[in-house]
């Protein structure tokens, strides 16, 4: 193999490495709950309907 040669599958190798620890710290990244979108998980409510219907919000205590 001459050296031009080794230098291009060197070159290739090393992306593909880097790619592969890239994809994998990414992935590490989204597992922590933390690191997610904060409405993940959740149901939408439309606040305006709840406006018109005169209802209070779900996660809102009654006034007293």
């Amino acid at each position: 193999m001459t050296s031009s040669g080794f230098l291009s599958s060197l070159n290739l190798g090393t992306l593909v490495i880097a790619v592969v620890i890239v994809a994998i710290g990414f992935l590490i990244f989204l597992r922590r709950r933390s690191n997610r979108h904060p409405m993940e998980d959740r149901q939408e409510r439309n606040v305006a309907k709840d406006l018109d219907e005169r209802r209070e919000p779900p996660n809102h205590s009654p006034r007293g």
